[in-house]
Formats: structure tokens, sequence, C-alpha cells
């Protein structure tokens, strides 16, 4: 539990310069804007950062082929948070965490499907945790104490 407490602070410090603006109250600085990491943020479609963020999370995609109804995919692409397991999908510039089903595992990778992935889309198998964290910050309020 303490590691995780501290990979939480060490992202926190990461992602600190792309949402807050110089001179302004960090607590009423919004985290969402062009001229932020995350330069916008929707419901549906999920998050789109900066270019700057994007090499500073060192985030890496694998594209999905075309043809596919099931996709081999890395096992690093799993995100577990909390009791959710999920994976990261880019499509058209937007991260969005989606559901999957694991068909099949095997040593360092597994074979998927979802009804959140077509072909073409890619998917993100290093930077999980910065992008997690990015999307919490876009989707918090700032009022509660989660985000969502």
């Amino acid at each position: 539990m303490r590691k995780i407490f501290l990979i939480a602070v060490s992202i926190f410090m990461v992602l600190k310069p792309f949402y807050s603006m110089a001179g302004e109250d960090e607590a009423a600085a919004p985290s969402v804007g062009p001229d932020k990491g995350i330069t916008s943020a929707d419901e549906h479609e999920g998050i789109k950062l900066s270019k700057e963020a994007i090499k500073n999370f060192a985030m890496q995609t694998l594209k999905l082929s075309s043809s596919a109804q099931l996709w081999e995919i890395p096992s690093s692409a799993v995100l577990v948070s909390g009791e959710e397991v999920n994976i990261y999908r880019l499509r058209d510039g937007f991260y969005k965490r989606v559901d999957f089903e694991i068909i099949s595992k095997s040593i360092g990778k597994m074979k998927i499907k979802s009804k959140d992935l077509k072909g073409g889309d890619e998917i993100v198998f290093t930077g999980l945790g910065f992008l997690r964290a990015a999307e919490l910050s876009a989707f918090s309020s700032g009022d509660e104490g989660h985000g969502h």
C-alpha cells in the first residue's frame, strides 16, 4: 500500500507542471485546456494529451490489425486500478480506458477481445500510471474526493 501511495505522489509531481498555471492558485487551476498537458477531456471519447505530455510520459502503443476479432497484446498493457482491470485505447488522438475479455494468456502476452476496440486502434503498453493519473485529474471536479 505504501508503494502505491509513493507512486501516486510521484505521478502527481510529474503531472503538476502540465495542469497548473503560473501565478494562479493551484487548487483553482483547471486541469484541462489548450495550454495544459491534458488538452481535451470528453466522457465518451477520453482524454487528449499535448505532444509534450506524451513525450514526457514515454507512452508506447501497439496498433491493432484491421482484420482481427481477437488481438494479441503485451501483458504490460493491462492497468489494474482497485478492482478494475482495463486497457487504454488510443483512437483519433483520444486515450480511453476500456473493458476487455481475456481469451488466452502466455508469458508476457495475452489474446483479448473487446466491444470497445476496432482495427486501427492503438493499445497503450507503457506509461499507464501517468495516463490514469491524467484521466483522474481531467475528470475530477476538485470538490470531490475522487475522479469520474
